[in-house]
């Protein structure tokens, strides 16, 4: 599938012979991570992986990210509450503060998990709401977490117009993604569509319109197709190679376009 954007970056990457990756989602927080970051970030640079978005989850998460956006000049940091834990009484009330200490780049990951076994419904839209609206009100992008509420999510998406941002590691339908475009969201792609069962996400992805998709690792969750755990951001690589030939394009042309749909977001 080709656009006229697709044409625009191939042209561009014959004349730029360095190819940029842009992670848009990895948890560099993640204790899977302690003690590894310079050693998880000098690979991920050896593979072409130029920038970062380190993505909190809970509180704990925000001084470690601080640190790492401040030592690291390709790591930028996001700052939010996710749905899978348990928030201490506070970390609401302090979110807005770290955002703005931390030269935050994105509020997130938040979103909406309604799985077995997660918390109610109303507790996490509790959770949820109040970010949404610091992210309107601050003019930050949010970074999204989705599963099995995707309808959901995009109602008080809509229900908030001028929020920008991206669903991450969109595992939906195609008829759940054309209502995060249509509200004007990206939706990230990473490993899962390395694996060859993997074919309705595929054919979704396939779909996408170019100028709305990120790349992505999740790192250390969702290694891709043959890559051991703990996953890193280097290994975002195989989901590019993927997604370039989903949409036709060369690998190089992809990662410029990603790139550039970061940046987009980023700096809207």
């Amino acid at each position: 599938m080709k656009t006229h954007l697709a044409t625009e970056y191939t042209e561009a990457t014959e004349e730029r012979p360095v190819m940029r990756i842009y992670d848009s989602h990895c948890h560099l927080a993640d204790v899977r991570f302690a003690g590894m970051q310079r050693d998880v970030l000098a690979r991920a640079t050896a593979s072409g992986v130029s920038a970062l978005v380190a993505v909190a989850a809970r509180a704990c998460d925000w001084p470690v990210l601080l640190r790492l956006q401040r030592r690291y000049p390709q790591v930028s940091a996001a700052y939010g509450l996710h749905p899978w834990f348990e928030h201490d009484a506070h970390a609401l009330a302090r979110l807005p503060a770290w955002l703005q200490r931390g030269g935050a780049l994105a509020v997130g990951e938040c979103g909406l998990d309604f799985a077995t076994g997660r918390a109610p419904r109303e507790q996490q839209e509790a959770l949820l709401l109040p970010q949404l609206r610091l992210a309107r009100e601050l003019d930050l992008p949010v970074i999204l977490h989705a599963h099995q509420s995707e309808d959901v999510l995009a109602m008080h998406l809509a229900r908030l117009p001028g929020l920008r941002g991206v669903v991450h590691g969109f595992p939906g339908s195609q008829q759940q993604a054309d209502k995060f475009l249509r509200l004007g969201f990206y939706l990230g792609v990473g490993g899962a569509i390395t694996y060859p069962r993997a074919q309705r996400l595929r054919s979704v992805v396939a779909m996408l319109p170019l100028e709305q998709v990120l790349l992505e690792s999740d790192a250390p969750d969702q290694p891709p197709c043959g890559r051991d755990k703990p996953n890193e951001p280097a290994f975002v690589l195989d989901a590019l190679a993927v997604l370039a030939g989903l949409h036709g394009l060369s690998i190089e042309a992809m990662a410029e376009l990603t790139w550039q749909n970061a940046r987009s977001l980023v700096f809207a």
